[in-house]
């Protein structure tokens, strides 16, 4: 399945759940959405490439938004299958298009990875799209080494890697969110208990102006924001 929603203004998310070509070749967890989203500004963005198997349909879902339009920047969060793997075939398709990585992951696999070089942005580095700003942070360790985490400032939109993820293909929530996300960290295994570094991508968010959450899998988090910090901060992300 494939849908695709908007969930902030000119924010779109686009999701896919079992489809069966990708769930028999085990790129899929049955019951889980991968996200990507589409930001539908003066020079649109995606967050999150999805996989190279899944580039065609996801493109086609794309250009049912943007029409005529091209995609500018290729905001890659971490390297991993969901995250890159389909990043050449979206440069291809939009060969003026940038794209945006840490420099952990252009040193570590991108560079190599990728046919086109990829541009680093810097901590707290602000990528204007006209009528979206995307301000970029450094996250590494939360959760794979060369993460970092986006937040889209006219909206309040945090796209937090894969920070705060839960099963489900809902694709809002305004419930209270924290156990589903804390169970699915410590049950499927995707973020470590690196104390240190949680921290410091949590007091980094409590800064912000965060409306609503949109991890990389689950549903946009749209209330109990504070609560979801909380729980995450003060709770052990790894089963004893």
């Amino acid at each position: 399945m494939i849908d695709s929603t908007e969930i902030a203004r000119g924010i779109f998310r686009i999701s896919m759940w079992d489809e069966e070509d990708l769930l028999k070749a085990k790129l899929l967890w049955p019951g889980a959405t991968y996200n990507m989203f589409l930001i539908h500004g003066d020079k649109p963005a995606i967050i999150q490439t999805m996989l190279r198997r899944s580039f065609r349909r996801l493109r086609d879902r794309v250009k049912s938004i943007l029409g005529s339009g091209e995609v500018s920047y290729i905001v890659v969060p971490h390297h991993e299958g969901d995250s890159s793997g389909a990043v050449n075939e979206w440069a291809e398709a939009a060969p003026g298009a940038e794209i945006l990585c840490s420099e952990l992951c252009a040193a570590l696999s991108l560079r190599d990875f990728s046919d086109k070089e990829p541009r680093v942005v810097a901590d707290n580095e602000v990528v204007d799209l006209g009528s979206h700003r995307l301000r970029f942070f450094m996250t590494p360790q939360v959760n794979q080494w060369d993460s970092l985490m986006v937040y889209e400032e006219a909206t309040g939109t945090l796209f937090p890697n894969d920070l705060f993820s839960a099963m489900g293909t809902h694709v809002t929530t305004d419930l209270d969110h924290s156990e589903a996300a804390l169970g699915a960290a410590r049950h499927l295994g995707y973020q470590a208990d690196d104390r240190a570094s949680l921290k410091r991508a949590l007091d980094w968010i409590e800064k912000l102006d965060v409306k609503l959450i949109a991890p990389m899998h689950g549903p946009a988090v749209t209330a109990h924001l504070d609560k979801l910090l909380r729980t995450f901060r003060g709770q052990a992300l790894a089963l004893a």
